[in-house]
Order: C-alpha cells, then sequence, then structure tokens
C-alpha cells in the first residue's frame, strides 16, 4: 500500500514538471510587427506578417527560429520578435519630477548605468574609449533617451512596404 502512494505521488510529481514544456509552444508577436519566413533566414520569402499580441503555437523551435503554420503554409519566425507572453498593452515611464521621492528612499540606477555595470566598464573606461575615439557614449545616451511611439513606428514600417 505504502509502495503504490509513492508511486502516485512520484507520478503526479512527473507529470507537474512535465507541463512547462508543453507550455512553452505557445507564443505571443512582442514586436508591431512579425513577419513568417518561408526559410529560418530574413532573407527568404515572406508568407504571411503576424501583428503585435498575436497569438500562435508552435511545437518546434529550431535556434533563433520557431517553425510556424500560418494560413496553411509552414514558416518560420524570428525568436526575436516573440514572447511565452502577451505584450504589455502600454509602457511608460515614470519621471523624478512626477513623483515625490522621500530623501530616505534610494533610487535605482538608470538603464545606462545598469548596462556599463554588466559589461564591467567604469566611468573611466568610457571616458578613455571617448577621448580615444573607439566608442561615443554621449551619443549612445543620447540615442537611449530617445522615445519612439507606437504610430511612428507603424508609419515607418508601412513606408518600407511602398
Amino acid at each position: 500500500m505504502k509502495h503504490l502512494f509513492h508511486s502516485i505521488i512520484g507520478i503526479f510529481l512527473g507529470a507537474l514538471c512535465a507541463f512547462p514544456v508543453f507550455a512553452d509552444s505557445i507564443y505571443f508577436v512582442q514586436s508591431a510587427t512579425a513577419k513568417v519566413m518561408s526559410q529560418p533566414s530574413f532573407q527568404s520569402e515572406v508568407i504571411a506578417t503576424l501583428k503585435r499580441g498575436d497569438k500562435f503555437n508552435a511545437p518546434k523551435r529550431l535556434g533563433n527560429w520557431i517553425k510556424i503554420t500560418r494560413n496553411g503554409k509552414q514558416g518560420y519566425v524570428s525568436a526575436l520578435l516573440v514572447a511565452n507572453h502577451a505584450p504589455l498593452n502600454k509602457l511608460e515611464v515614470v519621471r523624478a519630477e512626477d513623483v515625490a521621492i522621500n530623501n530616505g528612499v534610494r533610487r535605482r540606477a538608470s538603464s545606462f548605468s545598469s548596462a556599463a555595470a554588466a559589461r564591467g566598464l567604469t566611468k573611466e573606461d568610457r571616458k578613455r574609449a571617448d577621448e580615444e575615439n573607439k566608442a561615443d557614449y554621449s551619443a549612445v545616451t543620447k540615442m537611449e533617451s530617445t522615445l519612439v511611439k507606437e504610430d511612428e513606428v507603424t508609419h515607418f514600417v508601412e513606408s518600407e512596404k511602398k
């Protein structure tokens, strides 16, 4: 009886562990559009276009490409354009002047500082790279602070089709 109980518990736990493997086959488009290519290459023929938020099931992933069936044809979508969760409805940036911040509260580092720290760059390294014309970190800062609206992205994508 004890052996049967342990077997049932083992099967139940095994089934729970296997569930995420099957759940990972559902994807949502995160970018404004995602092209379905005939081959796993951006140079191949476009057979369909998916929109942000489109949901699809894909049982097979080949490296950075996800194999799907769309409009009765098999194709590939770049894994960089999709995720296993629905896209956020709206992304907003909260600025310090918009929120009352207490003096005792520690603020998060900027995304630029965090990225530089992840790369292992110090302030002196950035200055030296700027001086030696190896990198233009002021341009990177300017680029990272630029906000692009969703309608601007849509307009850009549509103008490329013409």
